[in-house]
């Protein structure tokens, strides 16, 4: 036997083996540090989905997650949180309104005589003296006397945005059952635009709380109001829709500016209709798409 040529093959093999175990041991290793790295991601994001993720637009709740306002509850309801009241944001352009629709009682009526004063493109204004939420093809009478369906009005102008208020004349009655049954009509509503008008985005305008009250408006009390007012915010949120908090910035005091009121303390005055306006302007819901003033962007 040649023992040289047998050492030099058993050397051979075993570099060949020690070579072989290196490569084995490095991807064991390797395998080692992916799985590692999986389960590092997969804990950061189990800590971050725990955190919630919260969206600035508001979405439609069940009603299982919204408290039931019950008859009779105080003037000390818990107010809501405010995802879904707007805040101050950039100032949109009048153009903003081209495709908007005013609807509501009487207080909204007034637009008709103001928005050429304020420069407001060809906005439809659908209100009616004395109504309110419209449900069961309630029928609006028009200047003319005839009669209409107001909601059908509204789809037939298409709009993408609606500016609603309501609650006034519903409120002049007294009686708990009365709020339940605005907040009601109020729903059901919305729910009807929502079926018509899928794509719009709708707004729901806080009720502005008189200047005076006599007693033909006993029921138009500022606790009142405000009570209804949280109601209200409460509709928005189950609805997805957006609370517009207007009474913040027409009243003080616990009533309608005097600087925007009419002679009646109940209705607005031209000045007020201006004022309305621009809170409208400055709380329009964010788009990347709004005709923003000078094009900024204000989530840029």
């Amino acid at each position: 036997m040649d023992y040289r040529k047998y050492s030099r093959t058993e050397a051979l093999r075993r570099r060949r083996r020690r070579s072989f175990q290196r490569a084995c041991f490095f991807v064991l290793l390797l395998l080692v540090l992916m799985g590692l790295a999986a389960v590092i991601t997969w804990i950061i994001e189990g800590v971050q989905g725990g955190g919630g993720n919260s969206d600035s637009l508001p979405v439609d709740t069940s009603s299982s997650e919204i408290s039931s306002s019950q008859s009779g509850q105080s003037s000390s309801t818990p107010t809501l949180t405010d995802s879904v009241v707007l805040p101050e944001l950039g100032r949109v352009e009048l153009s903003y309104f081209a495709d908007a629709a005013f609807v509501g009682d009487s207080i909204t009526v007034g637009w008709n005589d103001y928005k050429d004063a304020a420069a407001l493109p060809d906005t439809n204004v659908i209100a009616a003296i004395g109504a309110t939420p419209p449900t069961g093809g309630v029928q609006w009478k028009a200047e003319d006397g005839s009669l209409y369906d107001p909601l059908e009005r509204i789809v037939q102008t298409n709009p993408t945005k609606l500016y609603l208020m309501f609650g006034a004349n519903a409120l002049v009655a007294e009686g708990d059952y009365v709020e339940d049954n605005l907040i009601e009509s109020y729903g059901q509503f919305i729910d009807d635009l929502k079926s018509r008008l899928p794509d719009a985005t709708i707004y729901i305008q806080s009720i502005l709380t008189p200047a005076a009250t006599d007693e033909s408006h006993a029921g138009l009390s500022a606790e009142r109001i405000s009570r209804v007012n949280e109601r209200l915010k409460e509709l928005a949120k189950e609805k997805g829709c957006w609370y517009l908090a207007l009474d913040e910035a027409l009243c003080t005091e616990g009533g309608l500016n005097a600087a925007y009121a009419s002679g009646d303390g109940l209705h607005l005055s031209k000045e007020g209709y201006m004022a309305w306006l621009e809170y409208l302007i400055t709380h329009a819901a964010y788009s990347p798409d709004n005709p923003y003033v000078g094009g900024i962007d204000p989530m840029a």
